[in-house]
């Protein structure tokens, strides 16, 4: 389906892309990029000397043992109360009907990355007020692929 496999980030960035559809599998989830991801300047593929998005991509996080549940948390943040941050944590069916039923896009804006975890620091685009919702992502993966097919010049970042 993709001409473009990578299975490093070395030369890929999420931050400001935003997820439009989440898959969930027995050990795997898979986020769609309708408006791609970001591929560095340095990148093999990469002829154009500066960082450009691709066309519509899919990142895999392979899961290992357990359930996707055990492997991922989502944390949402819905404002204060009482001086304290209020936050719910979403299952990972919970966060994909928001992606893909409710039309809520997840901006991956900052990742921390130790061991076979990484963190993003993201946000719940929402159609009403207020218009995004900071939320935490948390994955447990024992390897990532991105997908894509063609890189696109005119989209610069």
């Amino acid at each position: 389906m993709y001409q473009f496999i990578e299975n490093s980030d070395k030369f890929i960035s999420l931050h400001d892309c935003k997820a439009t559809g989440m898959t969930v599998g027995d050990r795997v989830i898979t986020f769609t990029f309708a408006d791609g991801i970001c591929i560095g300047k340095k990148h093999p593929r990469n002829t154009y000397g500066k960082t450009l998005r691709t066309d519509a991509a899919q990142v895999e996080f392979n899961l290992p043992v357990g359930t996707p549940d055990e492997n991922v948390t989502c944390y949402v943040f819905y404002g204060r109360k009482n001086g304290k941050a209020v936050r719910k944590q979403f299952n990972v069916e919970k966060l994909a009907r928001r992606i893909n039923e409710k039309g809520c896009p997840l901006e991956f804006l900052y990742a921390y990355k130790g061991g076979d975890t990484v963190i993003y620091e993201c946000s719940l685009r929402r159609k009403k007020k207020p218009g995004s919702r900071e939320c935490i992502l948390v994955i447990r993966t024992d390897g990532t692929s991105y997908r894509w097919n063609e890189l696109c010049p005119q989209k610069t970042v």
